[in-house]
């Protein structure tokens, strides 16, 4: 379920997409855009370009999934969470 949507100047839509469970959380970013992302080596000095890299640092797996139009990137975390066995 989307949490929310909005739009670029240039006419582009993205939504911001949370899937909570008890092992992980994934977050993803839909954007209807054509280009394909890329994670960046930057320097200490660059102020932006880091989101990729972070994102793929950080979690427990990440990936992009393409769609028309746009893509889904996507980054899981896991919890450490056991789900409590079915009754």
């Amino acid at each position: 379920m989307p949490y929310c949507t909005a739009y670029l100047p240039d006419g582009r839509e993205f939504c911001l997409r949370l899937v909570l469970d008890v092992a992980f959380v994934r977050v993803e970013v839909v954007d209807s855009g054509d280009g394909q992302p890329q994670v960046l080596d930057q320097s200490a000095e660059d102020t932006g370009g880091r989101g990729l890299f972070l994102a793929n640092a950080l979690s427990d797996d990440f990936g992009v999934t393409s769609h028309v139009p746009g893509k889904t990137v996507w980054a899981v975390f896991k919890t450490g969470s056991v789900a409590a066995p079915a009754e």
